[in-house]
């Protein structure tokens, strides 16, 4: 059930008229591309910030979603019966982040960030094909799974907070088994179960106690000597103007800085890591096995680690 919006007093329904002008503004002057979720949303903090304290901020990107939704559904037509499966409806896929309400760059990005994984985890001396199972943690409505259809042997899970995600596609992909998890850990999985788990902008959605529950229940997850590879938004987003001059100088102090933890698990709450950060404290279980800068769609920071074969 979505939100529901009570009725709007003069204050509220002037913050929206800032917030509206300011995703107008943005239009016209935009001159980043194919910058991914919370696409739009911190690079205009004030609209958002005086929204967020009338608690209209949630509905308000739930709005912008839906509105992003209904234009691209009619350029999806045109796309429907050109691929394997089909396409999510355009709501389902504003919900994994607003720009990927639009069909064709929801089906590049996720064909690109496959061939990214599958990159990764050569550099780091292994082989998808050879694994058992991995899972992608956080698999929204299939953008990334959906192209891994015809692995000869490796087992292919999915989880997600969002159960009509979820229904999707257990519907729509048969060759991959997607459960429903909750905001906070656990997982619904053994002990020791995986060679990957890949989660692409899932950690940059959630309030830093959430992160470090999860990095722990990835590592319970995972076999002895199995790869763990994640996305954080890093120095490339300080370019952006979505922190404040406090925030980017905890930034620059190697913090990590989360904007609306009130919000985990949504578009809304995003949060910005120092790559130190991650190695020294979100991930410090595990070696690092690989890590790139500001890479593909949406310039997030890629970190491939490796949970160590024999226990410390």
């Amino acid at each position: 059930m979505g939100p529901v919006l009570s009725p709007l007093d003069a204050h509220s329904t002037k913050a929206i008229g800032q917030f509206q002008s300011a995703i107008r503004d943005i239009r016209r002057n935009a001159t980043v591309s194919h910058v991914t979720e919370p696409a739009l949303w911190g690079l205009r903090r004030t609209a958002l910030d005086q929204l967020d304290k009338l608690h209209l901020a949630r509905p308000a990107v739930r709005l912008y979603e839906l509105a992003l939704a209904a234009k691209s559904e009619l350029v999806t037509r045109r796309l429907r019966g050109a691929e394997e499966f089909p396409l999510p409806p355009a709501r389902l896929r504003a919900q994994i982040g607003p720009r990927q309400a639009d069909a064709g760059l929801f089906l590049a990005s996720g064909r690109r960030h496959a061939d990214l994984i599958r990159e990764l985890v050569a550099a780091g001396g292994s082989s998808i094909e050879d694994f058992d199972a991995m899972l992608d943690w956080g698999c929204g409505c299939g953008r990334i799974i959906r192209h891994w259809a015809h692995l000869p042997k490796t087992r292919v899970y999915g989880c997600d907070i969002n159960p009509k995600l979820v229904a999707w596609c257990n519907e729509h992909l048969p060759f991959a088994d997607v459960r429903v998890n909750d905001v906070a850990p656990p997982l619904p999985y053994p002990d020791s179960t995986f060679d990957l788990v890949y989660a692409l902008s899932v950690l940059t959605h959630l309030p830093e106690d959430l992160q470090h529950a999860w990095v722990r229940e990835c590592f319970r997850v995972l076999k002895p000597g199995g790869n763990l590879l994640i996305s954080t938004m890093g120095e490339y987003y300080l370019s952006l103007k979505r922190l404040s001059d406090e925030e980017r100088r905890s930034f620059q102090q190697g913090n990590v800085v989360v904007l609306y933890e009130g919000a985990p698990g949504t578009s809304l709450c995003s949060a910005y890591h120092p790559p130190e950060y991650v190695r020294e404290k979100l991930a410090v279980d595990f070696d690092l096995v690989e890590f790139r800068s500001a890479v593909v769609d949406g310039r997030h920071d890629i970190h491939l680690f490796r949970k160590p074969a024999v226990s410390n």
